[in-house]
């Protein structure tokens, strides 16, 4: 193999691809990038069995090969070529020259017969939307995703396709994030749970809002292909918990309120709620007016925030991270909380329409 490429583009791509190595895997070659010099192109792949990127860029070949690079090392060396055109050569099938400038390094390699085959016969069924709402989608479930190893389904986002719409849901045991948007296309009615780290890297994909993602899925596995860039995921397999019986549907109190001065509010009751184990915000709604409490051992806080309130008064308490997460996805100027008393849960949705819902359960307190 011997082929010359640009630093930045080489940087670029090794950055993207990275994202998938193992780590303290019992077979090192997954820690590798695989690198396969072929025609006028440099291709890029990085593995941990569960999720697969690889990367394609531009390359002059002048001889075509393979190897498989230690990839930690790869990355911090190549980041420092980004002004270099970059000539990479095998001396031999453990050792990979790097020539840039005046200069040449040279660094171990694996046999590229090692490297785990990628089979990209994913064509089952397949959705498309528009780049922002699918970011969209991510951004508002993701969060919400359980971080315990000992639900494991949990720790993915579940995706609905039917009737031209993606429903995306993600719960955890506290919380429940819901969000709707509408597809362009799509091959059948379907459903996937889509693992929390392969939406977070697909995020980092896409770059042209107005342009439309294809999302190709079979039964356990998922393919996404952007710019050059193919993201390959298992999906978790198991049965979700059915969140449509978790959704209450009836409230006895309904506050319209100004979501930025809300957000506002309880991000500087969190800063003295941190002091307690849970950092506990309290909203005391009576008489069209929100009071959002915080108490600790280092001050407390106390601040008015007005609402159009329908029915009854209402002493209610959260961990103030699972609200100050949500409001942050939130880009309306408004939204809607619904309650029914201090240990039911609420319940926040938009003022008009559907597309997103957020359900999470109070922390049980004294008043």
């Amino acid at each position: 193999m011997k082929i010359i490429c640009d630093g930045l583009d080489l940087s670029d791509a090794v950055l993207k691809v990275s994202k998938a190595l193992g780590v303290k895997k019992t077979n090192p070659v997954l820690e590798g990038i695989y690198l396969k010099a072929k025609g006028d192109t440099l291709t890029l792949i990085a593995t941990d069995t569960e999720l697969t990127i690889e990367k394609t860029i531009r390359a002059e070949v002048f001889m075509e090969g393979e190897t498989v690079v230690t990839g930690k090392y790869f990355a911090e060396f190549v980041k420092k070529l980004e002004n270099e055109q970059v000539e990479l050569s095998l001396a031999d099938e453990s050792l990979l020259k790097i020539k840039y400038s005046d200069s040449e390094s040279e660094m171990q390699c694996f046999s590229a017969e090692e490297f785990p085959r990628i089979d990209k016969r994913i064509n089952e069924n397949f959705f498309t939307m528009k780049q922002s709402d699918f970011k969209k989608l991510i951004n508002m479930t993701v969060f919400a995703c359980s971080q315990d190893d000992s639900r494991p389904i949990l720790k993915g986002v579940l995706f609905e396709i039917a009737d031209a719409k993606a429903t995306a849901v993600a719960l955890d045991g506290f919380r429940l994030a819901l969000a709707r948007a509408n597809v362009s296309g799509f091959s059948a009615e379907m459903k996937a749970i889509i693992p929390s780290r392969t939406l977070s890297e697909i995020v980092r994909l896409l770059d042209k809002d107005e342009e439309e993602i294809k999302v190709t899925l079979n039964k356990n596995t998922l393919m996404v292909e952007n710019g050059g860039t193919t993201l390959i995921s298992r999906l978790l397999e198991g049965e979700f918990i059915n969140y449509k019986q978790i959704i209450p549907t009836e409230f006895v109190t309904d506050v319209r309120v100004n979501k930025k001065v809300l957000e506002t509010s309880v991000e500087r009751a969190s800063v003295l709620a941190r002091t307690d184990r849970i950092g506990i915000v309290k909203f005391d709604i009576k008489e069209n007016c929100m009071y959002v409490i915080a108490k600790s051992e280092i001050g407390n806080v106390n601040e008015p925030v007005n609402v159009n309130m329908e029915g009854k008064d209402i002493l209610i308490a959260f961990n103030a991270k699972y609200i100050t997460e949500f409001l942050k996805t939130a880009e309306d100027d408004f939204i809607r909380i619904f309650l029914n008393s201090p240990i039911a849960p609420c319940v926040i949705k938009p003022v008009n329409g559907e597309n997103y819902l957020y359900l999470v359960l109070p922390v049980r307190i004294n008043a």
